[in-house]
């Protein structure tokens, strides 16, 4: 299997999981993204995405989508351990971001939370 590889047990799906997290992380905001991390017990870190009907039009939220899903893919191994959950929730402005930028606020936000982590 490839490292980088993003396989189905690397997201989160279910809405008891992204509670959990809300209530139990760590939260910090970039220009257009805040990301909540929470530990979560298992061997390999996780990802939830959170992209509002609201702002966006199906085109736009998917394309968001696919750039976190494809940060995280890329960027998994550089997550500082013990394993977290990961719940990243678009903000107005993220359509215009490309895939690099994408990362560069995300990996800004992880590395926050790699000096606040024991």
């Amino acid at each position: 299997m490839p490292p980088f590889s993003l396989r189905p047990y690397e997201r989160l799906r279910h809405s008891k999981d992204f509670v959990r997290v809300r209530k139990h992380s760590t939260h910090y905001r970039t220009a257009h993204f805040r990301v909540n991390c929470a530990l979560n017990g298992f061997t390999l870190h996780r990802l939830g995405m959170v992209v509002q009907k609201r702002f966006w039009n199906a085109v736009q939220r998917n394309r968001i989508k696919r750039c976190l899903r494809e940060f995280f893919r890329l960027h998994k191994h550089l997550i500082a351990p013990p394993p977290r959950d990961i719940v990243i929730i678009a903000m107005p402005g993220a359509e215009r971001l490309s895939a690099k930028e994408v990362a560069i606020e995300i990996l800004a936000a992880l590395e926050k939370e790699k000096k606040r982590a024991p």
